[in-house]
């Protein structure tokens, strides 16, 4: 059976008297989110065995101390309280740049890079902290391998049984 050709030229003229209405479509800009001014994102950048035991921390002040909504953040914060509170640190310093590199050039250790929001408050103390160990302390190589280093030590100082 051979199919036939059927006529469509009647549904065609018939499509084309009718008038299609398309949508007017509108380009809504899409206006990006405004971070909170209360808080600041904050990237750190640490040997692997600090990741660690930060995170060996973390899990201390949820399992032990029972603070569930503990995290990586409140625990960075923790530690630039701990650093700041022996030290006559005045408040106000200008904001001054970390050194870059490893605190021991001839190690091949692996380092970890994260990032953790912190209020704004205390990322000026951490400026302040910074700049107290670079120009008061004339530590000009100072790093944030540096910075987490003493920010765990004193994490472990002042909670040992949580290591």
């Amino acid at each position: 059976m051979a199919k036939q050709k059927k006529d469509f030229s009647a549904i065609l003229d018939k499509a084309k008297e009718t008038q299609v209405k398309t949508p007017l479509q509108k380009v809504v800009p899409v206006k990006p989110q405004k971070e909170d001014s209360d808080t600041h994102k904050l990237s750190l950048r640490m040997y692997i065995h600090e990741f660690e035991d930060l995170k060996r921390f973390v899990n201390y002040m949820i399992i032990d101390e029972k603070n569930l909504s503990y995290n990586m953040s409140n625990a960075i914060s923790k530690g630039i309280h701990l650093l700041t509170e022996n030290k006559a640190i005045e408040k106000g310093r200008p904001k001054v740049k970390l050194a870059v590199g490893r605190k021991d050039q001839t190690t091949e250790a692996e380092i970890k890079g994260t990032s953790v929001v912190i209020p704004t408050a205390d990322n000026e103390l951490l400026n302040d902290f910074i700049y107290y160990k670079m120009m008061t302390e004339r530590n000009t190589k100072y790093s944030r391998v540096d910075l987490m280093a003493d920010l765990m030590n004193a994490i472990k100082e002042e909670f040992p049984n949580s290591f």
